[in-house]
Order: structure tokens, then C-alpha cells, then sequence
């Protein structure tokens, strides 16, 4: 993909969600949030066994109060406290969640129906929140 493929997707507030990314665009990605003064935050997820550590891993990242890592709704309201009026967008880039995807895929699962959720309520303050998981270009092309 290309920059500019990116920097015209992230503008685009209707399709803002979570979505996979091969490996080979995440430069690309990286450069558009930059473009678009959109904040990148990484979320390393090596070595992630299931959903307490997952949600510490996301609290520490967005800076949420310990608590957040206690349950999915908890994280659902401090991301939906996180949008404001000022901010232009928000990107998270989940990383190295092959230890998840194999040892808790609900639990990733659930926390992406979760970030979904986010995006659409962002969406409606007019602001988009993307997600983007990353994974080796073998298993993106493997997706069906």
C-alpha cells in the first residue's frame, strides 16, 4: 500500500474501525498518522497469555487508571472517555499478538469487538479511533 492509500483512509471517519495489517505496511502507516496529527500508540502484546494481561497492557498504553484493567466494560467507558473534542484521532497498532491470537483468541476477540464499539462511538462525535493489528505477511495473506 502507499502513504497516501493511508493518509486518505484515516480521514475517512465512516470506515474507522479495527482492521489486520501486514507487517510490509506498517511504515506506511505510521507516515499517514504522522500526516494527519493523529496520535500512534503501540501496544506490544509479546508474550500475552489472555485478557488481564491483554487489558494492563492497553490501560498502560492509553494511560487509564488501574481499574480499567479489571474488566472489558471498564475499558469500554475509559475509551469512550478518551475522545475528545480537540483531538483529531486516535490510531492504536496492536503488535506481536501471536502469543494471544494462539492461547486466548476470545479474549482478543472480545477486545476487538470492544475497540469496534469505540470507533462507532467516536464516529459519532466526529472523530475517528483506528485499529490496526499486526501481523506477519504469511498469516495476512492467509486470511480468508
Amino acid at each position: 500500500m502507499s502513504v497516501l492509500w493511508f493518509d486518505g483512509l484515516l480521514t475517512r471517519l465512516e470506515d474507522a474501525g479495527v482492521y489486520f495489517l501486514p507487517d510490509d505496511d506498517l511504515d506506511e502507516l505510521l507516515e499517514a498518522a504522522a500526516v494527519n496529527n493523529f496520535p500512534l500508540l503501540r501496544v506490544n502484546l509479546l508474550g500475552c497469555a489472555g485478557k488481564a494481561d491483554l487489558l494492563l497492557r492497553l490501560a498502560g498504553v492509553l494511560r487509564f487508571p488501574p481499574y480499567v484493567a479489571n474488566n472489558f466494560d471498564a475499558l469500554a467507558d475509559a475509551l469512550g472517555e478518551l475522545c475528545q473534542p480537540d483531538a483529531p484521532g486516535l490510531v492504536l497498532l496492536l503488535e506481536h499478538s501471536e502469543d494471544l491470537r494462539r492461547q486466548a483468541p476470545a479474549d482478543l476477540k472480545t477486545t476487538m469487538e470492544v475497540l469496534q464499539a469505540a470507533s462507532r462511538e467516536w464516529a459519532g462525535r466526529g472523530r475517528p479511533l483506528w485499529t490496526f493489528l499486526a501481523l506477519a505477511n504469511a498469516e495476512f495473506d492467509a486470511l480468508p
